[in-house]
């Protein structure tokens, strides 16, 4: 890995009978986008253990002499996802579409050191009762709920300002494992959050007003998030709030088609 340091800004690691999705090349280039202004050592574009995994590639030296480390049997997987920790990023940051999965049959590549993958499969959207809360315009008797039911409702707001937000906010806090944010029409990507982030919220306050603390989740690339929240649902915390909060004003219609909860 220490050749590829001075190469370019970032590493995408690969792995061997690996196919790729359309557009995986621009899908990575507007994620790192909009990520360069924030902390982060890994950013996991795939369920698998080993492809999708992008880095700094100024972090390669100390990834090598971190692998150097330990002996040659020890799973890679399993220091791959310690190696972050390192670095103080506490959380993995995967996203929740994959844009790499394996091809062909991988059996006679399986070891201790590169174990089957099984990519994770979340079924449909399950969002839990909540109620939605808003501090942006809100026009005629299209209502700030529409954002959060799963079906072709969506809430449409006018010019919102930074530090406007749509908070979900859960009647029980829940153990979630995946969100998903839309904005922007589905069909020409018009009126999409232009920039924005969605933070995850603990500590419920009374009468539904909020939650007491909140957490970066991720930021909007092109007008969505679509982000895993962990991988093990025992080590969740239980969920309180999804915030959508606007980063910087735009004059322009403003389309929050739904927010889907796993």
């Amino acid at each position: 890995m220490n050749f590829a340091a001075n190469l370019s800004e970032y590493f995408l690691m690969l792995d061997d009978q690996v196919r790729c999705k359309p557009k995986f090349i621009s899908t990575i280039y507007w994620t790192l986008s909009a990520w360069k202004e924030l902390p982060w050592v890994t950013l996991e574009f795939s369920s698998l253990s080993l492809a999708g995994k992008v880095l700094h590639s100024s972090d390669l030296p100390r990834l090598a002499s971190f692998l150097l480390v330990f002996p040659r049997d020890t799973p890679t997987h399993v220091l791959l996802s310690e190696f972050p920790l390192l670095l103080a990023q506490n959380t993995p940051i995967r996203f929740g579409s994959s844009v790499f999965h394996h091809a062909g049959n991988r059996s006679g590549l399986e070891s201790s050191c590169f174990p089957a993958d099984k990519e994770k499969v979340f079924g449909e959207p399950d969002n839990p009762t909540a109620s939605v809360r808003t501090d942006m315009m809100m026009l005629f008797n299209n209502i700030p709920q529409y954002a959060y039911t799963l079906n072709k409702e969506s809430f449409a707001t006018l010019n919102p300002v930074r530090g406007n937000y749509l908070t979900v906010i859960l009647e029980k806090p829940q153990k979630v494992t995946r969100i998903e944010v839309l904005t922007g029409s589905d069909k020409d990507r018009k009126h999409q959050l232009q920039r924005g982030q969605v933070e995850l919220g603990y500590g419920p306050l009374e009468d539904l007003q909020g939650c007491a603390r909140y957490t970066l989740l991720g930021p909007v690339v092109e007008g969505r998030l679509d982000q895993v929240v962990s991988y093990e649902e025992d080590s969740l915390e239980a969920l309180g709030c999804i915030r959508l909060l606007v980063l910087e004003a735009q004059e322009s219609w403003l389309l929050i088609r739904q927010i889907k909860v796993w």
